[in-house]
Parts: C-alpha cells; structure tokens; sequence
C-alpha cells in the first residue's frame, strides 16, 4: 500500500501548488482577483505554495527511491525533472521579482507573458509526470 499512499499524497501536494501557482499567476495577468494586490497575494499564498512543493518533492523522492531504474530510463521523467527546475527558478527567480512589495509595474504585455511563462512550466511538470506511466 505506500506506493499508492505516496502517489495520492503526491498529487494533493500537486493540486495544492499548481492551484497556487494558477491563483497568483491569474492575478498577474490581470484576469482575476483584481482588488487584490500581487504582493498580498503572494504574502498569502506563500505558505501554502512552499508546503506544496515540500510535499510533492518529499513524496516525489519516496516514489523515486520504489524504482530509480524505472524513472531514470524514463523520457518523460527526465523532462519533468529538468522543467521542475526551471519552473522552480522562474517561480523563485523571476516571478518572485513581480510579486515583491514595492516592485516598479510592468506593462500588460510583459505580465501576460511572465504569467502564460510560468503556467506553461508548471503544467509541462504534471503533464510530464502524468505521460511517465505511458511514454516510454
């Protein structure tokens, strides 16, 4: 039973940071939540964003550690791993920068392509991680 234990944690903690990830990016592109703030918003999604990524990454590595072999021989592994860091850059990096108390606005366009930036990273992760059991 722990390796279906650790996939049905896996993706709570994916739902939780993808629907975070969604909330702040939607807010940045100016689609929704509009009276609210980009750095309050962020302020507040913080945690649960941060708890998220621990979980999928914690139960990401248990369900790694079941069969390596598998994963490492995976495409589709490989390329979650290697977008997985780059979404977590952009999202740290870059992203963060926009959200930041104080930030200097950026014009509609540069916030439409950040925000559809970092939803394509995101999402390429789980679609990614969903095609490993198929795509060999």
């Amino acid at each position: 039973y722990g390796m279906p234990i650790a996939q049905s944690v896996h993706l709570v903690g994916l739902t939780i940071l993808l629907a975070t990830v969604l909330i702040l990016n939607l807010r940045l592109a100016g689609v929704a939540l509009k009276d609210s703030s980009l750095d309050w918003l962020a302020q507040q999604l913080r945690p649960w964003m941060l708890g998220g990524l621990a979980v999928v990454v914690l139960s990401g590595a248990l369900i790694f550690i079941g069969t390596p072999a598998k994963y490492l021989a995976s495409n589709p592994f490989r390329v979650k791993i290697a977008v997985l860091v780059l979404a977590m850059l952009f999202q740290y990096g870059a992203l963060r920068r926009f959200a930041a108390p104080g930030s200097a606005p950026h014009s509609r366009a540069v916030c439409l392509l950040v925000a559809a930036l970092s939803l394509t990273l995101w999402f390429t992760v789980g679609w990614a991680g969903r095609a490993i059991a198929f795509v060999p």
